[in-house]
């Protein structure tokens, strides 16, 4: 069963298919910088951060990397991978994660 859902802007992949195409009235999506991103590929879960892309070109890095389904979480300052320590960021304090945890 689910333990919990996570509902965020901007969904990049559904389906295996992208979602999401630049929107020129929306500059921030447009702008290059790092985007972090939760998806699915078959039953495994992703996590991860795209350098130096707009979102619609994380929205095609992840479809190349044959993603079923993918979500933006943020990026910019609040970019922060930690495993043991952080691997990436954070750039400032961030009020909320994701976490992974074994049971």
């Amino acid at each position: 069963s689910v333990d919990s859902v996570i509902a965020h802007y901007l969904l990049l992949i559904s389906g295996g298919n992208i979602n999401f195409t630049e929107a020129a009235n929306e500059p921030k999506f447009g702008a290059k910088g790092a985007r972090d991103f939760i998806a699915t590929k078959g039953n495994m879960v992703y996590i991860g951060v795209i350098f130096n892309a707009t979102m619609g070109e994380s929205a095609k890095v992840l479809h190349a990397l044959g993603m079923d389904s993918a979500l933006n979480l943020d990026e910019g300052g609040s970019t922060a991978l930690w495993h043991g320590g952080y691997k990436v960021g954070p750039g400032r304090n961030i009020p909320n994660a994701v976490l992974f945890v074994n049971r």
